[in-house]
């Protein structure tokens, strides 16, 4: 009976639980299913995630979570516990706590099916200038996409528990403190997690890495990237390249004048291959004058961000983006060293044109920047300031300066520069802002001159394709009056990147614009028209417009004597080097 009793009292603790009072029970089963109910939570919310990022790569292209989930989720993860941490407990939480996170994971794919690039922190420098040229749905749209997650946010924090929300601000402030000030650990803690750099493709590396730890490496590298740039201020090479090219060019060079007009989305319908127009997009004076002589251009710039192609029009180095998404954003007004200066140093003087407001993408400085002597904004935008020009035959319906009333003020002010001061050479660069999407056209006084057939429908493609007729009337006429002023000279029109039409790069695809050749959503239509005739090209990048010039002004001696084609490695330096100067405080 002894060893029953010792049996029974050692059997007792491995059955007690089955005693235990009802209530214990109870609380033990509530507490089980409270940590099933939470940890479900991050299972459903990665689950649509995937969800989500499967439907949107059918259009983007940029792959489902699962390709990178390694380096994604975690982050993913530790956003959505810190947000639903602040929260307080409703059946609302979980949702409020995942939209800020899926609207910011699926601004990547948004951002990429509009641009063809890449989103980075720095973008939303660039936010107030979209919202500004976006017509009314489109700013609407923007502000419900950005206000929506952080109004809710707002409205679900658990002030009660104060201490929370300053947890989670404090652990996000820390996050941002070492990508900005320590990116260096930040990118060797991204390396330790297998990130995969792919230096020639930036869609590629999201692909491989994941949309949102690919923003912060970018970011990471961007500041990086800062602190090499702050080096090379203390170099003189870009001095001395901005004697060696304009003393060249003032030993011996032409002086003939050179016009350079730069234009906003500026598609040739003709190139697209499943659509069919019931006649020429182009305008016959346009025809007679390019026939079959205009080339390619390849810019940095897809459906949007005209400041990159300027950039590298007028600077001569590819946008790297290294410090900024947008180079001129960064630009002090201090000389950089780019085309204008090297002209203006050469003898020229040098004007600039531009048909939009003086603060777009930081356009005063910028100008000053690479060298113009003469900024030109239009009077009802830049009351204060010199300008020859007007918007105000600008109609509601088009919002944009027509290129035919750009190109005729134009032409008055270069008739009267040429006359007041004949024998001086000019380098006169004019922005254009017409065509900007959606591509509104004001019928009244631009009827729709032709339709288009094709097995999908595009409203924008076809309001450009009616634009690009009295665009190219308008063109033909101005490079006429060019001639006519001056029929030895460089005259060149380039568009800035080609625009999103309705649904981004899969609208090329779809339409087959030149056969969707390789990068061919960023090959532009470039006219050169040299003693006033057209003459083709090689294809060309836009940053390789600054030589054409130089060998044009030199009777094709700069090429000659100058390595002209430079290698990637050579180019980046050299964009390095321009950037120290153009960013300098002195």
């Amino acid at each position: 009976m002894k060893t029953n009793n010792q049996d029974a009292a050692v059997s007792m603790p491995e059955n007690g639980a089955l005693h235990r009072p009802a209530w214990r029970r109870r609380i033990s089963s509530i507490a089980a299913k409270i940590r099933l109910r939470y940890w479900l939570r991050y299972v459903v919310f990665l689950a649509v995630m995937e969800a989500l990022s499967v439907i949107v790569d059918r259009q983007s292209g940029l792959f489902p979570l699962h390709h990178h989930l390694h380096l994604e989720a975690p982050l993913l993860l530790a956003l959505y516990w810190l947000l639903g941490f602040a929260l307080r407990q409703s059946k609302m939480s979980a949702f409020v706590a995942a939209l800020p996170i899926v609207f910011a994971y699926f601004a990547c794919d948004l951002f990429y099916i509009s641009y063809g690039d890449v989103l980075r922190v720095v973008d939303g420098k660039s936010l107030p200038t979209l919202i500004e040229v976006l017509h009314f749905w489109g700013r609407a749209g923007v502000l419900l996409i950005l206000g929506l997650p952080i109004v809710l946010l707002i409205a679900f924090v658990d002030y009660r528990r104060y201490w929370r929300l300053l947890a989670v601000s404090v652990l996000a402030l820390l996050a941002a403190v070492t990508v900005e000030f320590f990116p260096n650990a930040a990118l060797s803690a991204l390396q330790l997690g297998r990130f995969e750099v792919l230096e020639f493709s930036d869609a590629e590396t999201l692909i491989a890495n994941g949309r949102l730890t690919t923003v912060l490496y970018f970011e990471a590298s961007r500041r990086v990237a800062i602190r090499q740039t702050e080096a090379y201020g203390r170099r003189t090479d870009i001095d001395n390249k901005v004697r060696d090219i304009s003393g060249f060019i003032k030993s011996n060079g032409n002086r003939r004048n050179v016009f350079v007009v730069v234009l906003e989305s500026w598609v040739d319908p003709t190139l697209f291959g499943a659509v069919t127009f019931s006649r020429d997009p182009r305008h016959p004076d346009f025809a007679a004058l390019a026939g079959d002589q205009q080339s390619f251009s390849i810019s940095p710039v897809f459906g949007g961000e005209t400041a990159q192609a300027e950039f590298e029009v007028l600077c001569g180095v590819p946008a790297l983006q290294k410090i900024s998404e947008i180079e001129f954003d960064n630009f002090t007004g201090h000389p950089a060293g780019c085309m204008p200066e090297i002209l203006g140093k050469a003898g020229y003087s040098t004007y600039v044109t531009n048909a939009f407001r003086p603060d777009y993408f930081n356009s005063t400085r910028a100008y000053s920047g690479t060298g113009f002597g003469k900024l030109y904004f239009p009077r009802e935008y830049a009351p204060d300031r010199d300008t020859y020009l007007s918007v105000a035959n600008v109609s509601e319906a088009e919002e944009y300066l027509f290129d035919g009333d750009l190109f005729t003020q134009n032409l008055g002010f270069v008739a009267q520069t040429l006359h007041e001061h004949p024998g001086q050479p000019i380098l006169n660069y004019v922005l254009a802002m017409y065509g900007h999407e959606p591509h509104e056209i004001d019928t009244t006084r631009r009827p729709l001159v032709l339709s288009m057939q094709s097995p999908f429908d595009d409203k924008q493609l076809m309001r450009a394709a009616n634009q690009y007729y009295y665009r190219t009337q308008a063109i033909a006429a101005y490079v006429r009056g060019l001639v006519k002023l001056d029929p030895n000279s460089l005259i060149i029109l380039v568009s800035d990147h080609l625009p999103p039409l309705n649904e981004g790069i899969k609208s090329y695809k779809d339409f087959r614009y030149l056969d969707n050749i390789e990068d061919s959503t960023h090959m532009n239509r470039i006219l050169i028209v040299e003693n006033g005739k057209a003459v083709r090209h090689d294809t060309i990048h836009h940053y390789n417009v600054s030589t054409l010039i130089y060998n044009y002004l030199t009777g094709e001696k700069f090429c000659a004597q100058h390595k002209c084609d430079l290698s990637a490695a050579e180019r980046e330096e050299q964009y390095k080097l321009l950037i120290s100067r153009a960013v300098s405080p002195n």
